[in-house]
């Protein structure tokens, strides 16, 4: 099975992007089920077709469970929304192949915020009246802290796949918000532990606005301890993609590291126009989405990638094939890209935080019979289940963040050409309790930041 980026490139990428953030504003529904996924999505991001892959019939209503899914198809971080419901999507084929959740095949239901917090409530009580039992979402981390009061005020359970910020854990803390992505200080404490691998003294941080990315590089700062100097730290939108300035300051301070948070597009433009300057030359990347395709595969197919120069935090080891099952799965999400979206889906991190998700929502649905909001939301605080990557997973019960195992890789170039992308080579294998803030960190941090911590697990 030879994986290769066909008709992936930046301008694509970009062009994508464009096409996507000039037909926003439509936010019709679109449903899939295991039996027919009917569409009437008129959004400009990657549409499915009219078929779900494995599809074998029509169901009816009686025999659902409707998960809601809140996606991004009309912002200008929309380009990369196929690879993120491609894992969604393959969760659920898996679920319904099995024989669904006690005999129920699930049926996802679609949502578009257009990555804007102002839009969470409304589409989130959207999806409640479509009669979901929980929703997955939302996509991007700046509208994680809305999404928390919305679950806290209506009491309805929600599963975010997007990188998880203080501001979820700390300031908006709800039982029933759950986390399945990455995490914003895990992320800051395996990039610091590299760097003092490798006696890093100084760096430079270039991320996107607020959020998790400034948490993770104020997490690195911290983990860093006082002998450590941040020279600068730049932060751009999600739709820039003109770093020449940024990278000339940087240039000039010449830190021992870059921290980085961009990803998509701007990872994309970042990347190509740092090696114009020279710049990885003169310093290597941390960051994460380190072997995520959405990331690297333009990159590659322009044979730009700088391999062995760019580490970090990965969840998907999707090149190794010892793992049973793996090839399997890659398979299948790359059929469903091509199938439902038309278009090559390569493994992706953010694919694999909403497979998980939707996995995690089925595992709890399963432990009970009461799938009113208060029963899935104790049956998620509960929740045990495994995956061929991992056994015995489910929710930290003092914050409700997903307890993964992280790899910290290097990207390097797969030297037996299965993959036109990059692979990781492991450094690292981080277990949660490893990487993740104690319940003892989290409180004292609180604290110093004027907020009350809310231990989940006595409420």
């Amino acid at each position: 099975m030879k994986k290769n980026v066909k008709v992936f490139s930046a301008v694509l990428m970009i062009a994508l992007a464009l096409f996507a953030f000039t037909s926003c504003g439509s936010q019709e529904t679109q449903s899939s089920s295991a039996g027919t996924a009917s569409s009437s999505t008129t959004t400009a991001a990657p549409t499915a077709t009219a078929s779900t892959p494995g599809a074998t019939g029509t169901v009816s209503s009686d025999d659902v469970v409707k998960i809601g899914v809140l996606t991004d198809r009309s912002s200008g971080g929309a380009a990369t929304v196929a690879w993120a419901e491609a894992g969604a999507e393959l969760a659920a084929k898996e679920i319904n192949e099995a024989g669904g959740i006690n005999g129920k095949m699930v049926q996802l239901v679609y949502r578009d915020t257009g990555n804007d917090p102002s839009n969470v409530a409304q589409r989130s009580t959207e999806l409640v009246a479509e009669g979901v039992v929980a929703i997955l979402g939302p996509k991007g981390d700046g509208e994680a802290p809305t999404a928390a009061q919305w679950a806290e005020t209506n009491k309805f359970p929600m599963v975010t796949p997007c990188t998880m910020n203080t501001r979820v854990t700390v300031e908006n803390a709800s039982r029933y918000m759950f986390s399945c992505g990455f995490n914003a200080w895990a992320i800051g404490n395996m990039n610091a532990l590299y760097a003092q691998g490798k006696g890093y003294k100084t760096a430079y941080f270039v991320g996107l606005d607020g959020g998790a990315s400034a948490d993770s590089r104020d997490f690195f700062v911290r983990a860093m301890g006082d002998d450590f100097n941040l020279l600068g730290s730049s932060q751009v939108s999600s739709s820039s993609t003109e770093f020449s300035n940024i990278i000339s300051s940087i240039v000039g301070r010449d830190p021992d590291v870059i921290i980085s948070s961009t990803s998509g597009p701007n990872f994309v433009s970042f990347i190509n126009q740092g090696r114009m300057f020279g710049l990885w030359n003169i310093a290597d990347y941390l960051g994460w989405y380190t072997v995520d395709s959405t990331n690297n595969s333009a990159l590659a197919e322009a044979g730009t990638y700088p391999y062995g120069k760019v580490h970090g935090v990965a969840l998907w080891p999707f090149w190794m094939s010892e793992i049973e099952g793996n090839d399997e799965m890659v398979e299948s999400y790359i059929e469903i890209g091509a199938e439902m979206y038309n278009m090559e889906t390569l493994p992706s991190d953010m694919g694999y935080t909403w497979y998980i998700g939707i996995k995690a929502i089925a595992a709890a649905l399963e432990s009970t019979d009461d799938w009113s909001p208060e029963g899935v939301t104790e049956a998620l605080e509960t929740v045990r289940f495994d995956t061929i990557y991992g056994k015995n997973l489910g929710f930290r019960d003092f914050d409700h963040v997903m307890n993964h195992t992280y790899y910290y890789v290097t990207a390097v170039e797969d030297e037996t050409g299965e993959w036109n992308i990059p692979i990781g080579e492991i450094l690292n294998v981080y277990e949660a309790e490893d990487v993740l803030p104690t319940k003892e960190e989290l409180a004292a941090y609180a604290e110093e930041q004027g907020f009350t911590f809310t231990d989940l697990s006595q409420l």
